[in-house]
């Protein structure tokens, strides 16, 4: 029982940090929801590897709350988006889609705009 009252407040703490920024739940809880129905989507045609990958997508997505938790730094709400933004585009769309071999240019794009993006958040 005292395993599952840790759990909730764990959750409820993640909760909280993403309330604090509304955008930032928000485009949390789309690309969650997103990555939840590729994972279905994969596993329903066999792809276990593809399904692994959404699970770490998703492990991955709690790396800014982390940051904060462990590191005390209060993360603009910004770069929070463009982290979540970024490990979508490039485990999602570059590795499940294959938008790295569709695409030459792909891994280019999304380091150098992710790149410039989390340099003048963090500059301003």
């Amino acid at each position: 029982m005292k395993t599952k009252k840790h759990g909730e407040s764990f959750y409820r703490q993640i909760t909280n940090e993403f309330k604090k920024s509304k955008s930032t739940f928000v485009v949390y809880i789309i690309l969650r929801t997103l990555v939840i129905i590729v994972a279905v989507r994969q596993f329903l045609i066999g792809n276990y590897e593809n399904t692994f990958l959404c699970v770490l997508t998703l492990v991955l997505f709690l790396v800014p709350v982390f940051v904060e938790r462990i590191f005390q730094v209060k993360l603009p709400s910004t770069l929070e988006i463009i982290v979540l933004v970024f490990i979508f585009s490039a485990e999602i769309l570059g590795e499940i889609n294959d938008y790295y071999v569709k695409y030459a240019i792909w891994d280019t794009i999304l380091h150098a705009t992710t790149g410039f993006l989390a340099a003048a958040v963090g500059l301003s």
